[in-house]
């Protein structure tokens, strides 16, 4: 399958994945099924919720398989259960209690087994994100994010477990922050900024005497940087602590790869080009090479542009070097050509991709699913 972007789909694609979109009142509904034939009215609904593309199912392409690393079961369980944790300690006075924590655990716990027996990438496809619960889905997989990293590092299970619950828990402090500044469009003013910078101490508010002080640490400092500019202390370096390092990398990861009322999606080669500019500036750098083992900068399935202008789809990707995968070559006239191992082999070590692939003004993507 292809990860087409929605400026390129066209009617007669068939859909190679369900797109699901989510809200308020009801946790998930199937907007599109996999093996539906597009036409101009699913296009244009695929548009209005602003979904980013679509998985597009092709022949030349049917060894690809991009599958979630989490059991889409467990998210739906994780993302309800984070839900009525954050509610409550929106409607009950601003503070958690030991019982509401240890439903938090019970969730960390399950995750910390599924993605210890998941051998694959954590991150190898583009989730197609549409929420209106942003926050919940977010905190979800910030924790899917830092256990994986956490792994990676070689935590042992009881700091994985610490670490699991401060990503769940890691923006309960916005339950006090007014939505008008949460969902705020423009550039927040300098007093509203200052308000939501509130929400790592209020977090500490709420959590205090409910869980471990490094549980408190990691939540609370999860927006200082290595440099000192960061909130709420402007702590700098060794005086960071890891579970608030981890989350710092996983928090931004995810941001930004999400659609936002004042930001677009970036791809996550973007994102992950922005962690490594800022490394032992903003963010650890140690802590960044074991996160880049578990997510990907190219997903399979989707077209990038290499440095000798030719085009081509990522079919495999390696854990130990996610910017070089396999990919497989789109010719002139575009069909399908060969693959190229742009790790191992040593014919290609003067190939890189330079981006994504999907301006390139020589694509015809009938031409390419009919191919």
């Amino acid at each position: 399958m292809l990860f087409v972007t929605i400026k390129h789909l066209k009617p007669g694609m068939i859909l190679a994945k369900d797109i699901i979109i989510y809200n308020n009142n009801q946790y998930s509904r199937l907007l599109l099924s996999k093996g539906q034939s597009l036409n101009d009215t699913y296009i244009n609904k695929i548009i209005y919720h602003e979904i980013t593309g679509a998985y597009i199912e092709n022949d030349a392409f049917n060894d690809i398989n991009a599958e979630p690393a989490i059991n889409k079961v467990l998210e739906s369980k994780s993302i309800t259960k984070i839900k009525e944790i954050y509610s409550r300690a929106k409607d009950g006075g601003k503070k958690l209690n030991s019982v509401a924590v240890k439903e938090i655990e019970s969730v960390v716990d399950e995750l910390v087994i599924e993605i210890l027996n998941n051998k694959e990438l954590t991150n190898n496809l583009i989730e197609l994100k549409n929420y209106d619960d942003y926050t919940y889905q977010h905190c979800f997989n910030v924790a899917v994010l830092s256990i994986s990293t956490g792994i990676s590092l070689g935590l042992n299970g009881y700091m994985l477990h610490d670490l699991g619950i401060a990503a769940l828990l890691h923006d309960i402090g916005k339950m006090s922050i007014p939505l008008e500044i949460l969902n705020k469009p423009d550039k927040l003013s300098d007093e509203e900024f200052e308000i939501m910078k509130s929400h790592t101490v209020n977090a500490v508010t709420m959590l205090k005497h409910v869980v471990s002080n490094d549980i408190l640490r990691g939540i609370e400092s999860h927006h200082e940087k290595l440099n000192g500019s960061g909130y709420p202390y402007g702590r700098k370096g060794s005086n960071i602590p890891l579970y608030g390092k981890i989350l710092a990398v996983c928090d931004v990861y995810d941001a930004l790869t999400s659609d936002r009322v004042y930001r677009k999606t970036c791809f996550p080669n973007e994102v992950i080009e922005y962690l490594m500019g800022c490394a032992d500036t903003n963010f650890d750098y140690e802590i960044i090479q074991e996160f880049l083992k578990k997510v990907v900068a190219y997903p399979i399935g989707t077209f990038v542009k290499l440095s000798n202008d030719k085009v081509a789809v990522v079919v495999k990707s390696y854990p130990e070097n996610t910017m070089r995968p396999v990919v497989r070559i789109i010719n002139p006239d575009n069909t399908v050509g060969e693959d190229w191992d742009l790790l191992y082999d040593l014919n290609l070590i003067n190939i890189t991709i330079v981006g994504m692939g999907y301006d390139s003004e020589t694509i015809d993507y009938n031409k390419i699913l009919s191919s």
